[in-house]
Formats: structure tokens, C-alpha cells, sequence
């Protein structure tokens, strides 16, 4: 097997057994865990000094009683040279004793004496000689010689999962690519645990780490015991123990011991059940023994308590447990019920479809029949097809008024769809069950917070999710909802412009994978957006390409060829723009997709406009103010406007632009800096007002809105240009370029460069114009005009209304001020600013 990677323990002890020759002899002690290569490291020393001429000695420790050629207490030493006692641990007390005599002699002898042993052996035994020798701890094989060793062993490059599984312990390596792996690992692990094996077994199968209770439960025995055999498995390297939580510590012998003790899985079951373990916990055992009575009896009573939330294991319990029962066996349909409902929930909706559609064939009693078409629907929901979710109740409409869990269900499929009407009718019906149903109350506290959200009203929306939240913790488990919430809430945060979004939906992503594609391609959807609202453009280029390689994109082929589009556009790639721009424009919405139809209508003016068709571009949006894209009946203006007012100031329709303000105005909440600031930047751009766009391209910069700063910027400059400031119009369109530089905008520098040049203005060599450091005149027209609301005496909260802003924006504003003009209160604010010069 060699010593790869013990250069530096054979470095020692060649060093000692030096010293040695020069008569300065002693007792080199090396302790190594089983497996570390100690036997090897030793005959590999004594190579050495054989070939340097260096008398050698071996000194071997008999089974079982440990005797060695030293327990006859009368030994003869050699003169010098080099003498290795391996497997020290395992040597009676005589040779302890001999080797306790000859130490005290040894610093004045050309005789090194080498002894291995195991470091947990019995402690206390070898405390004399550890202090009287030097000791050295063989420690696992570092990374690169166990890559080395393997490599050496299997002739190419190991992965470095096979790294991880022997944790540098160099026998174990060897034994990765055996093929009778598994019998031989655990011959050597439970050969070291000896009487203590079946307690190495249990740790093996039970969770990982496992408690000394658990272990006590399986083993019939008691703590103390069990504690006693933890401390020997550990002195031997084979577990870990931390505050009462067990775990081998070699993945490898963990795998195998569980692997090659499947028969101990049963009894395992049982003695889980006894200590009231989670159901998902016993089936992970159950499911690798034979499907008997008592494990059909044993699933049937908690098959609701899997189901929701189902391993791979309980997915095939359930499945070996169903196959296995005669036909009309008790039993048959509620199991059959509970594998649907597994599958679904393990992202096997096509499968969960046919098992339910099977059983309902069977005409089930209606508990078991309720559930099965909640299946059904739920099945076609994360398939993003809500319209054939909602046909998939119509049978038991037949049996009068839908149960208030399918009616909770109806009604979010109806409100993906569109129809009003049948929500409400919907959530008439389940409403009043909400108090005592907490999975009822969980769909109405998400259907009623998406509404806030089409509505704009942000804080209610959270409101309502944080709630969901709760019940999700204490008492509703329910994986779907636990993944709508947490993308509702995703698409809040990003709205009021939190950066928490992106960190919301990585907790969302693999739940998202479990539960299949229809909702993977929706949350690479919502990603995508709030990467791009971010800046974050590359990694929302690579969340389209993530999602439109998915078989099928569940109608959100048109949002997400659209977010490439708009930034296709923005970085001058006008033909790859188009490209996707006709992939989109081939999508045929429906369902979820429905409420982001407007990010494709948006790229079609987008295109439309760079292309001079300020007609057609026109047309897009005064379709868009008119509500006729989508579900949102208008709602989605508030997203876009500045996009929409941009589009229609350019096109010279200052009619439409106006309606699009009122809207704006009419739909914001108050609650969305975002939006309070779009609503001043389109009130800029109505008006060509320069200190409102030169605000407002501050306050979209402050809030993380790069490409809407860089715009209102621009529209800043052109504004200035327009009125012959041309110095200022430079300032303002040099802010404008790096903010696009650093989006690697480049399409809209260029477009930017050609619309100012019309004015005159181009970015020459110079920086723009710099502002004094300190006084009134070092003040930015955002702050200059805080300062003259707090001269009126305006709150810091007032002014925030006043300009349609946070409170936290007037709050920096307002310590920027302080800081500029040196004063240390508002008051000073007050009498400074009618002597300001």
C-alpha cells in the first residue's frame, strides 16, 4: 500500500534513530487510529535503516494474550540500532514493564526503540511511557495523498466524493474500489469493535447522528451501557460521540455496516416505535424488510403522516406495500390515496395523476375520494395548468358543494386563471371552515395575499404571508403552500426592492425540484426579474438559459424570453434581441405566466422604439394602460410605467402619458419606495422637470434600481440639453454612462450617445463637473430641497410624503446635510438656510 504522505513522520524517525547512532538513544512512540498505515510506516523505517547498514529488530505481539519475545522479563536488549514493537496495545503488562526498565537506560545507548499502538487503547496503561518517550499521532492522509493513493490504487483521477468517504484513513481508501467492499469493511470494523458490534451496526442504521437513547431502545439495553460502548468505539476511531448524539466517523463504514445489517432493520422499527420516532424515521427502516401484516397495518395508520412529506424511502414503502396487497383488501384505497399524494409531493405528477385517476375508478367513499381529487388538481396546479386543475373538481360538484379543502383549491386555481367570479364564489364556500381547518385557512391566507399584491398593497400582502409562515410551523404542513408563500413572498420582497428576495428564493430552490418542473420554471421566472432588477444581468441570462432548457416551460416562454430580450436590448445585441423577442411572441400564456404577459408586450415596444416605429410602439402601450394584457386588469402598470411614460413622452402622446401618471398615482400603495420613486421620475419625464429626474436618478441609485438611475440620468441630461444648460447636461450624462458601463449596457451608451450629440453634448475626455465638498453649494438639488422642507418645519416623515420617498431616504438626506454644511441639529438647518449664500 506504501506510505504516501508520511514523508514527515519518516522524516522523525529517521532523525531519532540518528541521534541514536550518535548515542543519544530513546523511545519513539507512534500513535495512529486502525487503518491510518501505522504497520506500514514502521516497515517502512526499518527498510530504511536496513539499507543504511542499521541493525534492526521486530518485535512481534502474539495473539491473544499479548505475549512478545519480552514477557519473560529477562530480555536482551541489543548493543544498538533500531527495534519496532508493533500493535503495542495489544502486549501484555511483562512487556510494559521491560520496556518501562530499559527506558530510563535508553538516553545513554545507541538503541532506538519504536513502538506503535492505537492512542484509545486503555489510556491509563501507557500514561508513563508517553511522557517518558517522544510521541508522534499519525493523523489522516491530507487530500492530495489520498488523491495520490487512489490514483496509485485505480489508475485514474478519484472524485472527490470518494475523498470524503474514507476521510483520509488509508486501508478504507484501499478498500473503495474492492468488489467485495462491503464484507470487507465491515469484517474489519466490527473485528475492532469485537463485543461492541452490534452497537457500531445500530449508529450505522439509525439517523444520522444517532442518540444514545435511540441506541439504548434498539439494543434493549440501558444508557449507561450504551454510553460505556460509545467510549470504547471511540478510543478505537470508529465513532464520534458529541453532547449525547453518536456518529461513525468514516461515511464509508457507515454506508457498509448499513448496508450488510438490513436484517437488524425490523427490530430496529419496532424499538423507534416504542420511543415515538417520526413516522418518516421508522419507514426508513420498514422499507428495507419484507412487506409483512404488521408493516401494512403499522403504513395504514400513518400514511397520513408520510405522505406530505415523503422520502425515497416511504415513496417505495408505499409502493412495495400497495403492489403486495390483494384485491379489496381494507386497506387497498386509503394506501392507494396516500401514494398518490406521495408522489405528488415527490415531484411525480404524472405519476400521481394516474394513481389517482386508477383509484377513482374503484368509486372510493368520499374521505378517500376527496383526496384523490385534490391530487388530481393539485397535480395539474404545479403543472402550471390551472384550467384543467379546476375541470379536475367538476365530477364532485356532481355530489353537491365542493368540500372546503377542494374549495380552497378551486379557488387558487381559478384565480391563476383569471376568473374572478369563481374565486369568489369558491372562498364562499370555504371561508367559513377556515377556524377550523388550518389547511384551509393556509390557501386563503395565500390567495388573499396574492390579491394584495395585484392590488400594490405590499405591507398587507406580508401581513397575510407571515401568518401563513406561522401556520406552516405549528400546524399546517403542506408543501405546496409552503412553496407559494415563499415565492409570494420573493416577489414582495423584489417589488419594494429587497435584496432578501434572492436570498428567498434560494431557500424556495430545492423544495422547487422536488415538487417538478412546473414550479422550477416559475422560480427561474421570478429569479431571473430579481437578478435583473438587481444588475445582476449575466446571472439572470443564466437563469433564462437554466429554465428554457427544461422539456417544457409551462407557458413562461414569453417572461422569460422577454427578460433576455430587455437585456439583449440594453447591451446593443439587436439581433439576438429579436430572436428571443419571436420566441416570446410565439408563447401562448396561461395560467401563473398570465400575470407576467407584460414583460412581453413591454420588449415589443422596447424593440419597436429602438427601431423608429414609434407607432407600433405606441399601440403596446396604450394597450398595456388599457388592462388588456394579462390578469392584472391593469395592476401591472405600476411595474413598468417608467418604461410606458418613457415610450409615450418620446412618441409625443402626452395624453397617454398622462394616464399613465394617474394610474401610477391611483395604484401605489405607499409602501413601495420603488414605486414612489418610478412616480416622481414619470412625473419628470411629463413635465421635463430636471431637479425632480435629477432626484429621482439619485433615489433609484440609493434603492439598488441601476438601469432606472442611469435612465433618469439620461432623461436629466437630455432635459438640460434641451434648455442650453450644456455643462450641466454633460454632468448629468456622464452619471448616466458609467452607471450603464456598469451594467455592461453598452447598447444604451451608444443610443444615449447619439441622442445627446443631437444636442450638442458629447462626453469628451473631462470628468463631469465636481461639486464643493462643504457648504450650501456642496448640497445635491435632492438634499438641497430637504433641507428647504425641514426649514418649513417638516417632520423627516413628512417631508418622506411630500416627495413621495422613505423616511429612511429624508433620514440620510437629512444626516448628509448635517455633515456637508458642518452643523450638528435641524435647528441650525432652519436659521442656515435664509442667510444661505
Amino acid at each position: 500500500m506504501g506510505v504516501l504522505g508520511r514523508d514527515e513522520s519518516l522524516r522523525q524517525l529517521r532523525e531519532a534513530a540518528v541521534a541514536a547512532q550518535d548515542g543519544r538513544g530513546g523511545l519513539f512512540v507512534v500513535r495512529a487510529d486502525p487503518g491510518l498505515g501505522l504497520s506500514a510506516l514502521l516497515d517502512a523505517h526499518l527498510d530504511e535503516m536496513r539499507s543504511a547498514g542499521v541493525p534492526t529488530r521486530r518485535i512481534v505481539v502474539l495473539a491473544p494474550h499479548g505475549r512478545t519475545a519480552l514477557s519473560e522479563g529477562a530480555a536482551e536488549w541489543p548493543e544498538r540500532g533500531v527495534v519496532v514493537i508493533d500493535d503495542l496495545h495489544r502486549a501484555d503488562d511483562a512487556t510494559l514493564l521491560a520496556l518501562h526498565a530499559l527506558a530510563d537506560e535508553l538516553s545513554e545507548k545507541p538503541l532506538l526503540v519504536v513502538a506503535g499502538r492505537h492512542p484509545g487503547a486503555v489510556p491509563a496503561r501507557f500514561a508513563r511511557l508517553d511522557r517518558i518517550a517522544v510521541v508522534h499521532d499519525l493523523a489522516p492522509l491530507d487530500d492530495g495523498a489520498a488523491r495520490a493513493l487512489l490514483t496509485e490504487l485505480t489508475g485514474s483521477e478519484p472524485p472527490q466524493s470518494s475523498l470524503q468517504l474514507a476521510a483520509g484513513n488509508p486501508w478504507l481508501l484501499s478498500q473503495l474500489s474492492a468488489d467485495d467492499r462491503a464484507v470487507e469493511v465491515t469484517a474489519w470494523a466490527t473485528g475492532l469493535a469485537g463485543a461492541d458490534s452490534p452497537l457500531l451496526r445500530y449508529a450505522a442504521l439509525l439517523a444520522e447522528p444517532a442518540s444514545v437513547e435511540d441506541l439504548a431502545a434498539v439494543l434493549d439495553s440501558t444508557p449507561v451501557d450504551v454510553l460505556a460502548g460509545v467510549e470504547r468505539l471511540t478510543a478505537l476511531g470508529l465513532v464520534d460521540a458529541v453532547e449525547g448524539a453518536v456518529r461513525l466517523r468514516h461515511p464509508v463504514v457507515r454506508h457498509d455496516l448499513a448496508s450488510t445489517s438490513a436484517g437488524l432493520r425490523s427490530t430496529a422499527a419496532k424499538a423507534l416505535i416504542d420511543r415515538n420516532a417520526p413516522a418518516a424515521t421508522i419507514a426508513e427502516h420498514l422499507v428495507h424488510s419484507p412487506v409483512s401484516a404488521w408493516t401494512t397495518a403499522w403504513l395504514s395508520e400513518h400514511a397520513d403522516q408520510v405522505s406530505p412529506a415523503p422520502t425515497p424511502a416511504v415513496l417505495h414503502l408505499l409502493e412495495r406495500t400497495v403492489a403486495s396487497l390483494v384485491p379489496g383488501a381494507p386497506e387497498m384505497l386509503p394506501l392507494r390515496a396516500a401514494l398518490a399524494e406521495a408522489q405528488l409531493w415527490s415531484g411525480r405528477s404524472e405519476q400521481a395523476r394516474h394513481t389517482a385517476t386508477a383509484t377513482l375508478a374503484a368509486r372510493p367513499e368520499p374521505p378517500i375520494r376527496h383526496r384523490l381529487r385534490a391530487t388530481l388538481a393539485l397535480s395539474h396546479i404545479f403543472a402550471m395548468d390551472p384550467e384543467n386543475a379546476a375541470q379536475a373538481l367538476d365530477p364532485e360538484r356532481e355530489h353537491g358543494e365542493l368540500p372546503p379543502r377542494l374549495a380552497v383549491i378551486d379557488a387558487t386555481a381559478r384565480l391563476l386563471t383569471g376568473d374572478l367570479t369563481g374565486v369568489e364564489r369558491a372562498l364562499e364556500i370555504a371561508e367559513p371552515h377556515a377556524a377550523h381547518d388550518p389547511v384551509v385557512a393556509l390557501y386563503l391566507l395565500n390567495i388573499h395575499a396574492t390579491g394584495r399584491l395585484v392590488f400594490r398593497d405590499l405591507s398587507g400582502a406580508l401581513e397575510l404571508l407571515d401568518q401563513a409562515d406561522a401556520l406552516l410551523e405549528v400546524a399546517a404542513a403542506d408543501r405546496g403552500q409552503w412553496m407559494m408563500t415563499t415565492l409570494l413572498r420573493a416577489v414582495v420582497q423584489d417589488l419594494r426592492q429587497d435584496g432578501a428576495a434572492l436570498e428567498t428564493l434560494e431557500r424556495a430552490r430545492p423544495v422547487a425540484g422536488e415538487l417538478g418542473a412546473g414550479m422550477r420554471v416559475w422560480l427561474h421566472t421570478i429569479t431571473a426579474l430579481a437578478l435583473f432588477n438587481n444588475g445582476r444581468w449575466d446571472e439572470s441570462l443564466a437563469e433564462v438559459e437554466a429554465a428554457t432548457a427544461l422539456p417544457d416551460l409551462h407557458s413562461f416562454d414569453g417572461p422569460l424570453h422577454g427578460i433576455a430580450v430587455t437585456i439583449l436590448l440594453y447591451r446593443g445585441d439587436l439581433p439576438a434581441a429579436r430572436v428571443h423577442a419571436e420566441l416570446a411572441k410565439r408563447a401562448k400564456p396561461r395560467g401563473i405566466a398570465l400575470f407576467y404577459e407584460q414583460i412581453t408586450a413591454v420588449v415589443h415596444a422596447l424593440i419597436a422604439d429602438l427601431e423608429g416605429d414609434s407607432q407600433r410602439a405606441l399601440e403596446v402601450v396604450r394597450t398595456l394602460a388599457a388592462g388588456q394584457v394579462g390578469v392584472h386588469d391593469g395592476h401591472a402598470v405600476a411595474t413598468i410605467s417608467p418604461l410606458l411614460v418613457r415610450i409615450a413622452v418620446d412618441g409625443g402622446d402626452r395624453e397617454l402619458a398622462e394616464q399613465l401618471v394617474a394610474q401610477l398615482q391611483e395604484l401605489i400603495s405607499g409602501d413601495s419606495v420603488g414605486e414612489r420613486v418610478a412616480l416622481m421620475y414619470c412625473r419628470g419625464l411629463l413635465d421635463g422637470d430636471v431637479e425632480v429626474l435629477l432626484d429621482a436618478a439619485q433615489q433609484f441609485a440609493e434603492n439598488g434600481a441601476a438601469v432606472a438611475a442611469a435612465r433618469a440620468a439620461e432623461d436629466a441630461a437630455k432635459a438640460l440639453a434641451a434648455s442650453g444648460a450644456a455643462a450641466d447636461a454633460r454632468s448629468a450624462y456622464l452619471t448616466a454612462v458609467e452607471r450603464y458601463a456598469a451594467l455592461t449596457a453598452t447598447g444604451e451608451i451608444q443610443r444615449a450617445d447619439a441622442e445627446l450629440r443631437a444636442f450638442g453634448v458629447r462626453r469628451g475626455a473631462t470628468g463631469p463637473r465636481r461639486r464643493p465638498k462643504h457648504g450650501w453649494d456642496s448640497l445635491t438639488t435632492a438634499e438641497l430641497r430637504v433641507a428647504e422642507l425641514v426649514a418649513q418645519g417638516l417632520t423627516n416623515r413628512e417631508a418622506a410624503e411630500r416627495l413621495i420617498v422613505s423616511v429612511r431616504t429624508v433620514d440620510s438626506h437629512v444626516s448628509r446635510i448635517l455633515a456637508k454644511l458642518g452643523y450638528s441639529s435641524r435647528v441650525e438647518i432652519v436659521l442656515g438656510f435664509d442667510r444661505r449664500t
